[in-house]
């Protein structure tokens, strides 16, 4: 019943004033949609389990080297790792993580459909049953005996099917290939993420082929630990090696990582930053409206003075308070959870992360626990504070001085300082991280990449094994599409190649002829990034060639073997000697994948930076694609898409209907799939990186703004407060410059004592962000330089307001008015 009166006594007194609530509420409700709607992120992704049956036993397998890891894996080692750790995992299966490319015709125009190949035991591992049908069965899995069957996921069979049920044993043309229909996957089921299909794998259990292009999935057993399947995995690395000499790499070892880890575990870093950044909104937020609240207070003194003389106890008026605070805490927490499942899908929306997870990201009972918690706390934090000024020792101040010209006391203006020195302290942090994090980006997007983006439409292809059998095939095929499409008007150059820029690809091992032992094995062997490509790529992207010769058309599938080679390649492998002329062999011992013989280094190109433009050029290898193995363009291209690359004239974008033309003109049936400039692969490639610094610029600005009207609020108040004080001054002589800078000090001096604090816990706290950051570290002096003046700027603009408003009050009105 108390608490009742004292709810709809809050809720009375902040109806009366208006304009406070609705700046404390807007200001709140701001911080607090901020904290919901990176939280709900966080918790689907990092909090939430998988959506999968006991997720947590989940394991993925991965290679460990000294500069990183990677989830990929080849066949003799799934085989041989699957047998070895049957006493850690109850179920093991390989997938694909990339996704495989299928074309799917008929029913419609051609589609291209990303899909997943999978050994049998894949959904029997990850502990999902099929909606509709049935799971994949050992004999369909067999290497080229198995009979062609698919699942279908759940949002490919209602887009493309109409969620018709008797799908099932239907025939589907994938590729030039015949699969049956044998199941339809829940609609909850999203693993891997870009699947909207999936096919048996077909692996050889006999296959000596060190090509690691596939995922290692297993489920403990119950009563295994993770850390004993770490041990477990860790301890197969020798056996292996002895075993399969050829397919591990100097400091290579074998362990597992939980799957959600591997997963998300990149993108752990950005959403804490993020995550703290609002919260620090949240606290400045709170600091603002602990001011307010010290404000109201200040002016309801003579009123708690009376109810305290008529018997009200301490508690009792300290209770009174805190219920104004928590009520108007709810009230912002309300508006904030609106505001936060407002911006939730426009923020998942903006993500350039390609998430499997984006369905569990939503407003629930775990984020509406989480909102509340936040709303009480921020009660609490800036109610506390107010609701413990009125002690008993200072309740009868306001009586004997009879009126509201004391009402701030000494204390409560020293307080409204701290305050505001504890806000511009969190703006400086916050601000020094955001200046981080954007002259990082800054100096990524002036990156030079090596090659020229500007003019240049790229789109993908697929060139699948059952329609091109032969390298031959698949050259024939890029070479009548180069030749029509350099023919079009506005075409300077044109070329297919198995790679983009920014996009990587295939790394492929091979011997430098001559040269006995060393190489990244000690034996010889050196690994680097692959590329199949026609003629005038290096044409088409403006890479010079600064040694030798290029590519050209007489370089084809009879021609003498030739390779190309990057500059850092040259200086990694023949820092002392000249390139050009020095043979190498490509796979060099392998059944399916080497060349008829070695290959001849015809010239040096320039670096590119293929892996990023925060990561350094890699060593790279070309090949001419009518020189490719057959057996590895057909792995190739049945794993990634064909690229093709169009240098225009003028505007690229007005070119794509007419290469498309001429693209189907070669091949009808041919689906042609992301069309993009090569400046929005150059963008896509920081995608990542923009979006944390614009959510974290977002929240500096805020923080910004929030500190500024802090600081005006505060010396507003006082200058209210001190009316009768500066009329006297004024009356007495004072001059309005002295008057100014009597106000410009008071704001100043706590500005500059929080800008002090903050830039002590900036330098500690940017420290965190070192994997964040590239080409600036995290002591740059020109953030800690810019920072303090950014925020002692605006410090002296809200300082300002007041301070000129005090020199300009006429001493006669400012006495009357007291």
């Amino acid at each position: 019943m108390t608490l009742g009166r004292d709810l709809r006594y809050a809720a009375r007194g902040l109806a009366r004033e208006p304009g406070f609530t609705a700046v404390a509420v807007l200001t709140l409700g701001l911080a607090i949609g901020a904290n919901t709607a990176i939280f709900s992120v966080a918790d689907g992704l990092l909090l939430r389990p998988l959506p999968l049956p006991r997720a947590d036993r989940l394991l993925l397998l991965v290679r460990h080297f000294p500069q990183g890891e990677t989830d990929s894996v080849s066949a003799p080692k799934f085989f041989y790792l699957s047998q070895r750790l049957q006493g850690v995992f109850s179920r093991t299966a390989a997938y694909d993580g990339e996704g495989t490319a299928f074309n799917l015709a008929g029913d419609g125009l051609p589609e291209r459909i990303r899909g997943a190949r999978v050994t049998a035991g894949f959904f029997p591992t990850v502990g999902v049953q099929p909606l509709l049908g049935r799971n994949f069965l050992p004999e369909e899995d067999r290497a080229g005996g198995g009979s062609r069957v698919v699942v279908l996921s759940h949002r490919l069979w209602v887009r493309r099917f109409a969620a018709d049920p008797r799908v099932l044993g239907r025939q589907l043309a994938l590729s030039g290939e015949t699969y049956t229909v044998i199941g339809v996957m829940p609609a909850s089921f999203r693993f891997p993420a870009v699947a909207e299909l999936w096919v048996p794998f077909g692996l050889d259990p006999a296959a000596v082929e060190d090509v690691n292009y596939f995922n290692l999935l297993g489920r403990l057993r119950d009563g295994v630990s993770p850390q004993a399947a770490y041990a477990a995995a860790k301890a197969q690395t020798r056996p292996f090696a002895a075993a399969f000499p050829r397919d591990v790499a100097p400091g290579e070892t074998f362990v597992t990582r939980p799957l959600q880890e591997f997963l998300y575990g990149q993108v752990r870093p950005a959403l804490l930053v993020l995550l703290a950044a609002v919260g620090a909104v949240l606290l400045i937020a709170c600091v603002n409206i602990a001011n307010l609240q010290l404000a109201r207070a200040a002016s309801r003194q003579r009123e708690i003075a009376i109810r305290a003389v008529l018997g009200a106890g301490w508690w009792r008026i300290v209770r009174q308070l805190l219920t104004e605070s928590l009520l108007l805490a709810l009230l912002g927490g309300t508006a904030g959870l609106l505001l936060g499942a407002a911006a939730l899908r426009p923020l998942l929306a903006m993500s350039p992360i390609e998430l499997d997870r984006l369905a569990q990201v939503h407003i629930d009972g775990r984020v509406l626990a989480f909102t509340l918690a936040v709303s009480l706390a921020a009660g609490l934090i800036f109610g506390l504070v107010p609701a413990l000024q009125p002690g008993r020792a200072s309740l009868h101040e306001p009586l004997k001085e009879g009126g509201s010209r004391t009402a701030g006391g000494r204390g409560g203006q020293w307080l409204r300082r701290v305050l505001v020195t504890a806000e511009v302290a969190l703006a400086v942090v916050l601000v020094a991280a955001a200046s981080l994090l954007v002259r990082s980006f800054v100096g990524l997007v002036q990156q030079q990449p090596g090659f020229d983006t500007s003019q240049v439409l790229t789109l993908k292809l697929s060139l699948p094994p059952a329609r091109y059998r032969s390298a031959a095939a698949a050259e024939r095929f890029s070479s009548q599409v180069v030749e029509r499409l350099a023919a079009l008007p506005g075409v300077r150059a044109a070329a297919v190649t198995s790679s983009l820029p920014f996009e990587g690809g295939p790394d492929l091992v091979f011997k430098i002829v001559g040269r006995k032992g060393g190489g990244d094995d000690g034996n010889g062997n050196y690994d680097a990034d692959f590329r199949a490509l026609t003629p005038d790529l290096f044409r088409v992207l403006r890479v010079p060639v600064v040694r030798g010769r290029g590519f050209t058309a007489a370089d084809r599938a009879a021609a003498p073997l030739v390779a190309l080679i990057n500059q850092q390649a040259a200086r990694r492998w023949w820092p002392h000697e000249d390139p050009v002329g020095q043979r190498i062999f490509v796979a060099e011992g392998s059944k399916e994948f080497a060349d008829r013989g070695p290959r001849t280094i015809v010239g040096i190109v320039g670096d590119t930076r293929d892996r990023g433009l925060d990561r350094k050029a890699p060593e790279i290898f070309y090949v001419p694609m009518a020189q490719m193995q057959d057996s590895l363009a057909a792995l190739l291209f049945k794993l990634l898409p064909a690229c093709v690359a169009v240098r225009a004239a003028g505007d690229a974008p007005a070119l794509t209907s007419a290469v498309e033309r001429q693209i189907w003109a070669v091949d009808p049936a041919q689906p042609v799939n992301d069309v993009k400039t090569m400046d929005e692969v150059r963008a896509a490639s920081l995608g990542a990186r923009r979006f944390t610094v614009a959510l974290l610029g977002l929240m500096a600005l805020l923080a910004l703004t929030l500190a500024a009207v802090g600081i005006y609020g505060v010396l507003s108040y006082l200058v209210q407060q001190r009316t009768r004080e500066i009329g006297v001054r004024l009356a007495l002589g004072s001059s309005t410059a002295e008057v100014l800078r009597l106000v410009l000090r008071q704001g100043m001096g706590s500005a500059l004592a929080g800008i002090a604090l903050g830039l002590g816990g900036a330098l500690a706290v940017t420290r965190l962000l070192g994997g964040l950051l590239v080409g600036v570290t995290a002591r740059d002096p020109l953030t800690f330089l810019v920072t303090p003046l950014l925020l002692g700027a605006i410090a002296v603009l809200a300082s300002a307001i007041p301070a000129h408003r005090a020199s300009r009050l006429d001493p006669l009105i400012a006495l009357r008015q007291e």
